[in-house]
């Protein structure tokens, strides 16, 4: 849970880091990030039992992915395209 916590404090800061070059992604993140927090607010008030951990770890794990898609349009896509923008200027 303390990781999750951390990593819901990070997330959460995640669609103003994304909101000036990918805005259509950080404004998909925004609900995710909504939906994470009302779980894990529920989840330390009361026992949903299987259920409440199931919508848990979805949350947890569309939250995942969608930080990676983050990671990977800010930073992987402009290093390839800086890479093969280099190439062009060698040759």
């Amino acid at each position: 849970m303390d990781v999750f916590f951390a990593y819901l404090l990070i997330a959460t800061a995640t669609p103003l880091f994304l909101w000036k070059e990918r805005r259509t992604l950080a404004i998909m993140h925004i609900p995710v990030i909504i939906g994470m927090w009302v779980v894990f607010i529920s989840n330390m008030n009361a026992d949903f039992g299987i259920l409440g951990h199931t919508i848990f770890m979805l949350a947890f794990t569309l939250n995942v992915f969608i930080a990676h898609m983050a990671i990977f349009h800010l930073f992987i896509v402009p290093f390839f395209a800086m890479m093969k923008k280099s190439k062009k200027i060698i040759q």
